[in-house]
């Protein structure tokens, strides 16, 4: 390419889909700069997967991705580009990939810090100009242009931009949601930015929470509902804290409750703990069980087989301080049932500041998935958490992240190459 026309690509946003973004760009052959308010790049991919970085799944069922737009915008996204591109990408850059958990791929060191370096060693050696612990100011066009100005004071001209700075989640890492802002200034819609993927905080009727915290178990179903009907369910391991519930499937659910409670609807989750029991069952059950722990009481058998704690915590097992004796096959019945319909009210999440990602964002109707692009301001790329889409636990975030900020990298450069070509 010839240098005098070389264009130039300023990536707002150190981020997965930051850092791909300026990986892509600078391979397509455009000279890029790249921001981050950080003072390094990738912050968050460190935290993600506790440190280990799952960044893709086996099970690419699109019913893993939200959004309050149109869910086919997401799979033309995807489809973009090859259905391994991820793993290709990494493999590119020396870090294969593990599959751990039946479908959930880490860098084969499990190491979430390698995978930023990876990135970094890439972008040097395309010679990516990175600036960091600096932010943008104003973001402004002018004559098919784009001037960048940060708070330094430093002012870039660039041909084209890419937004990628993330959502409102964990803005501890940098994720004000100031994105949201600068979409705005050039037309863009958002969608409100609530947080997901995160404990939800539960009313304290029916249960002493500071008695349950601490307490996991490994196989439960937790089931959402607004306004008494159910939205979702999800298994896995729970853990009850002193606010509430956390773990994977209150995390999946957390998305659509934060909604649920946005609409002022009464929202709830109904947790069965005793997945592999049957109230029908109890009659055998108590027929072997009363002849030799009739002197027992019903919590404390109960507790031999479900964690001590929450059995204490929990006001609703009906019968709990009775003695096996003293009850017959139908109330041990209802006791037990009762362990699978453990309900309360949901009254809040535990914000962003918990939260993995947000949902929320801008309008995806408004960009164009096959390159990023934004249908209102030409020449202005957006990507990764920013938009109006987020995926369940499993590798989904950062999988978006990555093919988002690729192909929006990948289409300015070459955006300005076929302008470039037309003119000739």
């Amino acid at each position: 390419m010839d240098l005098k026309k070389q264009p130039t690509v300023c990536v707002i946003g150190g981020s997965a889909a930051g850092m791909a973004a300026a990986i892509y760009a600078a391979r397509g052959g455009a000279r890029v700069i790249l921001i981050d308010g950080n003072e390094k790049l990738g912050r968050k991919i460190y935290a993600t997967g506790n440190g280990k970085c799952n960044f893709l799944n086996i099970d690419q069922d699109r019913r893993h991705f939200h959004t309050s737009g149109d869910p086919a915008w997401i799979a033309e996204a995807l489809d973009t580009l090859e259905p391994d591109f991820v793993l290709q990408f990494f493999n590119e850059l020396g870090l294969p990939a593990v599959v751990r958990h039946e479908s959930y791929y880490y860098p084969s060191n499990e190491s979430a810090a390698s995978v930023v370096s990876c990135l970094e060693d890439e972008i040097q050696r395309l010679q990516v100009q990175v600036i960091l612990a600096d932010r943008m100011r104003t973001l402004t066009a002018q004559n098919g242009r784009y001037n960048v100005l940060l708070r330094s004071g430093l002012a870039i001209e660039a041909d084209r931009v890419i937004l990628a700075m993330g959502g409102s989640a964990s803005p501890k890492f940098g994720s004000d949601g100031s994105g949201y802002y600068y979409a705005r200034n050039f037309g863009h819609t958002i969608e409100e930015a609530l947080p997901a993927l995160c404990p939800l905080k539960l009313e304290e009727s029916g249960a002493v929470f500071s008695v349950w915290a601490g307490t996991r178990v490994s196989d439960a179903c937790v089931t959402l509902l607004a306004d008494g009907l159910p939205v979702c369910s999800e298994r896995g391991e729970i853990l009850f804290t002193n606010y509430g519930v956390s773990g994977i499937p209150v995390f999946q659910i957390s998305g659509r409750a934060a909604i649920a409670i946005e609409k002022k609807q009464k929202v709830s989750i109904e947790i069965d703990v005793a997945l592999d029991t049957e109230p029908t069952d109890a009659a055998e059950v108590y027929s072997e069980w009363e002849p030799y722990f009739g002197d027992r009481t019903v919590a404390d058998q109960f507790s031999r087989i479900f964690p001590a704690k929450l059995i204490d915590a929990l006001k609703s097992i009906p019968d709990k301080n009775k003695k096996m004796s003293d009850i017959g096959p139908a109330a041990f019945g209802k006791a037990l049932d009762s362990l699978k319909h453990i309900r309360f009210r949901v009254f809040d999440t535990m914000g962003f500041e918990h939260a993995q990602v947000s949902s929320g964002g801008v309008c995806i109707a408004e960009i164009d998935p096959r390159t990023m692009e934004s249908r209102l301001a030409p020449g202005l790329y957006l990507a990764g958490e920013l938009l109006d889409v987020y995926g369940d636990c499993g590798g989904y975030n950062l999988q978006f992240a990555f093919t988002t900020g690729a192909i929006a990298g990948r289409s300015a450069a070459q955006r300005y190459a076929d302008a470039e070509e037309d003119a000739l």
